[in-house]
């Protein structure tokens, strides 16, 4: 993982998910560390969110709960897994990256759905009541 943290399309992703960034919130304010207080005063998720992003990098205790939350909510303690197992259809970019950055696995990019071939000339009204392209 990057010394600048989680990318902010991992950030977005975990901001959605509200079970964990209010267990995060929970966690750390019942925790007796420095961080504690700070996290106790905080209500919503924009407040939560933002904490998170910018103590994530630089507190130990901090990076260590979102890490915790993600692994055991997320993906229900399964890091031993891989991520096929995990029966995940269609992961958003987000989790993808927080199951690379917890267990190392990593992903191909998610499928993609070949683009469509654009018609080879647009048919005039002339054409239609011809009954070309029938």
């Amino acid at each position: 993982m990057a010394r600048s943290g989680p990318p902010a399309y991992a950030w977005d992703w975990f901001a959605r998910q509200r079970l964990l960034w209010r267990e995060v919130r929970s966690r750390l304010a019942a925790s007796a560390t420095p961080a504690a207080p700070r996290y106790r005063s905080l209500d919503t998720k924009s407040e939560v969110v933002a904490a998170l992003r910018s103590d994530y990098v630089r507190d130990e205790v901090v990076r260590t709960v979102v890490d915790r939350v993600i692994a055991e909510v997320a993906f229900l303690s399964r890091l031993d897994a891989t991520f096929d197992e995990l029966g995940v259809v269609s992961a958003p970019r987000g989790m993808r990256w927080w199951w690379t950055a917890l267990t190392g696995e990593e992903l191909d990019a998610p499928a993609t759905r070949p683009a469509q071939s654009a018609p080879g000339r647009q048919l005039s009204l002339d054409d239609v009541h011809e009954g070309y392209g029938d």
